[in-house]
């Protein structure tokens, strides 16, 4: 037991001296609430001090006797901090873990202690070949009568295994005692009592609202004030809690941006958490209901609970204050998922669209004018329109969407339920039939009709090309009864007619099968006998793959290059194929005709595809690969030496190509290094050198990505999920 409580919570100096350090304040502020003092007074001072291996901390607390020697400090599970004295005291340590653990880190642990009025004190030691000669029993420590914690007090001495880094103890220890009232002291310099504040440059703050005022959600009440610097981001300052009606200390600082939570009690800091936020949380919070772990990594769950109430309440005030003003609206934007999730389309009034004709307007005009003045209103999601005189004319009014995603779909549905709005495609038209195509169009068209056929199976559906009335480059146009899809292409439209200068590679085509998915995907499913009428994938006759395993060397990467001159490097190292800027550009041959890796260099950054992609097992390829490509949901997921990609119809069904290592997967998180993590996958699938490539994230190029005569060892599984059907495949069929 002795062992396991030593590795797992003072395995290093830096525990050892925070947790004493944390004693010495507890004893302090016991004692300041003995006196009717308060703890910064200054007759109240803890020292810490360092000299090769041995650390002394020395407080003038209440000290401890004997008998709380015997009971509280050298005994496993009990506690002389659970007294209401010590609640009223605000003190932090409860757990009554006791002075062996420390010997995780130490050879010898000295500890004497004088309380108040006793004529002596008594020193107690214990080293580590006392406690192996105990065996299984509880070791018998040593004890005499001693005055070096007079007149009160309490001094620990711990020689330490190793020689620590004195720096490094004093950043730590200040990280967790800077605003803890009690004078502490590292070798002499005040490390305590910072003044808790955030808001030192005021002039760069303004308040929000009334200023001081109560914040409700349900039973939690929260006295505060809300402020915003001049970039809008708000940030809350807060002085008192009340849950259920009973008052409670609380003070602290929250930054709606994202980032760490620092937790504290009187001060002391018990450990920084991160939260789930919809608009992101952060800053420090103190909090006298506040308990930390044993191992001091986390909040126990009652306090970590409490946490979450006081930030969900906080976000729901900052919400309703970002939407009062419209900057601040696109300061954040992330407050637009909290809105669908909870329910408050009919609040955002206040948030600035832009109309077809290049002007602005909030959302609570717009639907004024639809109710007083009549103004039909559409929305559609073109950046630039050809019928705003037209539309003009006629009295509408045309919204175009955020590309945003919550924020677009929040938008549509205040429009769709407050201005009767529909959708501005119904009007697109084709304004001219193009008759003369060059060679790169007509391949455009025979590409795109080709992947409409191979990856929706639509069959009844006719293709042209023309200049449609909008700035869109495809429109799709449904009819009722039997009559056929018509499919009108704008060829000529930028988004098109950039393509013809990668030439006829490769590259071009996975191109032209990721325009098919972007601009015609949601369309076609409802066309298409491989998705249910709600667009979910219809995997129910699919079958799981077995495992390939891979060995990633550098001749395993293939490398396409947009730009700059043409050239072929045939090295063992890197395989090169630059695209060139001709149409009449011929394909080099490559060593290795399915790369394992790919690397795309896209100088000139017109088609933001530049980076490393990993090739899908061929036998999932070959299976369901022109399935998952209509998934237009793409992440991956990494926890401890697996890495998931996944691609997703964002119903019911899922494609996963998991990677397991020989290696941890460490990557930075919001400025922290973690072993798990989640990112969205902005560049598309490239379907190349008859495969599919998944795109990997920079920061996780150096586990996939071989450098060198570096070798990777990956194993691999592709698998199918399909909750509409309950139906998952496993590795033995």
């Amino acid at each position: 037991m002795l062992r396991i409580i030593s590795k797992q919570i003072y395995e290093t100096p830096l525990a050892f001296i925070r947790e004493n350090v944390q004693n010495a304040v507890d004893a302090v502020r016991i004692q300041a609430l003995r006196e009717g003092l308060q703890p910064d007074d200054e007759s109240f001072r803890i020292e810490v001090s360092v000299s090769e291996r041995r650390i002394v901390v020395r407080d003038n607390g209440t000290g401890m006797s004997p008998d709380d020697l015997r009971s509280f400090f050298w005994t496993i599970g009990a506690s002389g901090k659970r007294t209401s004295e010590a609640r009223a005291a605000g003190c932090v340590g409860t757990f009554g873990i006791g002075g062996f653990a420390n010997f995780g880190i130490c050879e010898t642990l000295t500890v004497v202690s004088q309380t108040q009025n006793s004529e002596q004190g008594s020193l107690t030691r214990l080293n580590e070949a006392e406690i192996r000669e105990a065996g299984n029993s509880l070791p018998s420590v040593t004890m005499t009568q001693s005055d070096k914690a007079a007149p009160r007090g309490t001094v620990v001495i711990g020689i330490l295994r190793e020689k620590p880094n004195v720096a490094q103890l004093q950043s730590y220890l200040t990280d967790f005692v800077k605003y803890v009232p009690a004078a502490v002291y590292f070798d002499g310099k005040k490390i305590s009592q910072t003044r808790f504040t955030e808001f030192e440059d005021r002039d760069n703050y303004k308040s929000v609202g009334v200023g001081t005022c109560d914040w409700h959600d349900k039973e939690v009440t929260i006295t505060g004030r809300m402020f915003e610097d001049r970039g809008h981001t708000l940030s809350a300052e807060i002085e008192h809690l009340t849950v259920g009606g009973e008052s409670i200390n609380m003070v602290g600082f929250i930054r709606f941006a994202n980032g760490p939570i620092n937790v504290s009690k009187r001060g002391f800091k018990l450990c920084a958490t991160q939260l789930p936020s919809s608009i992101g949380v952060s800053g420090n919070l103190d909090c006298d209901r506040f308990i930390p772990t044993a191992g001091r990594d986390s909040l126990a769950a009652e306090a970590s609970t409490l946490l979450s109430r006081i930030v969900e309440a906080l976000e729901r005030v900052a919400v309703e204050a970002v939407l009062d003003n419209s900057q601040r609206i696109d300061q954040h934007t992330r407050i637009f998922r909290y809105l669908i999730r909870n329910g408050m389309i009919d609040k955002i009034g206040n948030v600035i669209v832009r109309l077809a004709d290049g002007s602005e307007n909030t959302l609570g005009e717009i639907r004024k004018r639809h109710e007083q003045v009549g103004n039909n209103v559409y929305f559609g999601f073109a950046q630039k329109q050809t019928l705003n005189q037209i539309m003009q004319a006629r009295g509408h009014l045309v919204v175009l969407l955020s590309p945003d995603r919550y924020r677009r779909d929040a938008e549509r549905q205040f429009l769709e339920r407050y201005c009767g709005a529909k959708s501005f495609e119904g009007i697109v038209d084709c304004a001219e039939h193009y008759s003369q195509l060059t060679t790169f169009e007509r391949i455009f068209l025979s590409e795109l009709e080709l992947n409409i056929t191979r990856s929706y199976e639509v069959e009844e559906f006719s293709l042209s090309a023309g200049r449609l009335t909008e700035d869109i480059p495809v429109f799709l146009r449904e009819y009722k009864g039997s009559q056929p899809l018509e499919i009108i292409v704008d060829v000529r439209h930028f988004e098109i007619s950039k393509l013809e200068q990668i030439g006829y590679t490769p590259l071009l085509y996975s191109l032209v099968s990721k325009f098919c998915r972007e601009y015609l995907g949601a369309s076609l499913k409802k066309w298409s006998p491989r998705f249910f009428g709600d667009g979910a994938l219809n995997v129910e006759l699919l079958s799981r793959r077995r495992s390939d395993l891979w060995i990633l060397a550098k001749d395993d990467i293939g490398e396409l290059h947009r730009g700059g001159e043409r050239e072929v490097v045939t090295t063992s190292d890197i395989q090169m194929v630059d695209v060139g800027e001709g149409q009449d550009q011929i394909e080099p041959a490559l060593n290795n005709q399915k790369p394992r890796l790919l690397r795309i260099v896209d100088t000139e950054g017109t088609m933001r595809l530049s980076g490393y992609y990993i090739r899908v097992k061929d036998s999932a390829y070959l299976a369901y690969g022109d399935l998952f490509q209509s998934c237009e949901n793409l992440g991956l997921v990494w926890a401890g030496n697996k890495l998931t990609f996944v691609a997703s119809d964002g119903i019911s069904a899922a494609f996963q190509y998991e990677i397991r290592l020989d290696e941890l997967v460490v990557a930075s998180q919001n400025g922290q290094m973690r072993t798990d993590g989640a990112r969205e996958l902005l560049r598309p699938l490239q379907e190349i050198f008859q495969g599919i490539y998944f795109p990997i994230p920079t920061i996780l190029e150096s586990f996939l990505v071989p450098r060198g005569e570096e070798k990777i060892r990956l194993e691999l599984f592709c698998d199918w999920i399909d909750v509409r059907t309950a139906s998952q495949w496993l590795p033995k069929d």
